[in-house]
């Protein structure tokens, strides 16, 4: 049953409630929230329509979310994996007793149920170069169905840029790091300036190794001697 694997980490949000009331969650600061349409659990954030809209912070909750399936405790692994794959979402929202019990993600079921090798899971999603601006890492965010895209310098790899990249430099105006020092606009920067660092990569013959880099990233780049290959995010562990 789904009940064994449930997460509790989330907070509930109205879709009333002013858009700036997830910014904690895209700068990694609260938990994953749950939109409410009044006592019933509606769906999650989806930063893509964040993405397409310049923000100013009193834009409601409603205008971005995605609905994502619900399924009582009692259901089977196997189950909300069907359901998962049919709405195209890491996310299933767990009920019980009629309210809402907390949520399952793609890692949840990939644990369950295994995965295949990280070569056989990986899309090759078109890299961008450290040289290439943040312009044209949003347009390409805001073209590709990716909330991710990997960086590369010479076809190795070097990071990536998230849309929660993006969207934090609009909210808080973060300042550009490893950039000349003369006034310029973010969007003429090149993305080494923001991208993330640090990313694990895993081999194309990696298995168990790519769930556990998932739950804590979010996605997974495959990379062999260095060079990019290709990337799987969290609902590609259950396809």
């Amino acid at each position: 049953m789904i009940k064994s694997v449930v997460r509790r980490d989330f907070k509930k949000l109205d879709k009333n409630e002013e858009i700036s009331k997830i910014f904690g969650y895209i700068y990694g600061e609260s938990p994953l929230p749950i939109i409410m349409d009044g006592k019933n659990p509606w769906g999650i954030i989806d930063e893509r329509r964040l993405l397409k809209r310049k923000l100013s912070g009193n834009e409601k909750v409603k205008n971005f979310v995605v609905g994502v399936p619900k399924l009582d405790a009692s259901y089977s692994i196997e189950k909300a994996r069907e359901k998962m794959v049919e709405g195209g979402q890491p996310f299933i929202i767990v009920t019980y007793g009629g309210g809402l019990a907390g949520y399952i993600t793609a890692v949840d079921i990939s644990i369950k149920i295994g995965v295949g090798k990280a070569g056989d899971m990986m899309k090759e999603v078109e890299p961008l170069n450290e040289n290439d601006s943040m312009a044209t890492a949003i347009n390409r965010l805001k073209q590709v169905n990716e909330a991710v895209l990997p960086v590369t310098k010479e076809d190795k790899f070097v990071g990536v840029i998230r849309i929660r990249d993006v969207l934090r430099l609009e909210t808080t105006h973060e300042k550009i790091r490893d950039y000349r020092s003369e006034k310029t606009s973010p969007l003429d920067a090149p993305v080494k300036g923001f991208m993330e660092t640090g990313v694990r990569c895993v081999s194309p013959e990696a298995r168990e190794e790519v769930i556990k880099i998932v739950d804590k990233q979010g996605f997974a780049i495959v990379c062999k001697n260095g060079e990019y290959m290709g990337i799987i995010n969290m609902i590609d562990l259950v396809k």
